[in-house]
């Protein structure tokens, strides 16, 4: 078990520990806690070596994506703007 107010992207965290299974409560952003999944073989050193090297990165979606998200290619974008 971990505890940590850096900014975390627990996916991220997990394949950099080689994708050995992490849960988390995320709720209390000054108190992050990361466990090891059940049946994870990571080590409380270990994943305490983890975040301390953790930079997380979120990536963006692409316009593409928001538009897909709301129904929308696109084309129908384009349509609806007169171009």
């Amino acid at each position: 078990m971990a505890i940590t107010n850096k900014e975390i992207n627990l996916a991220q965290l997990d394949a950099e520990l080689g994708n050995k299974g992490l849960i988390a409560d995320l709720n209390d952003l000054s108190k992050k806690l990361i466990l090891p999944a059940e049946n994870s073989n990571v080590t409380e050193a270990q994943l305490e070596a983890a975040i301390a090297a953790h930079i997380a990165v979120f990536s963006q979606p692409s316009v593409e994506e928001r538009l897909a998200n709301a129904g929308l290619s696109l084309d129908d974008l384009k349509t609806a703007l007169g171009l």
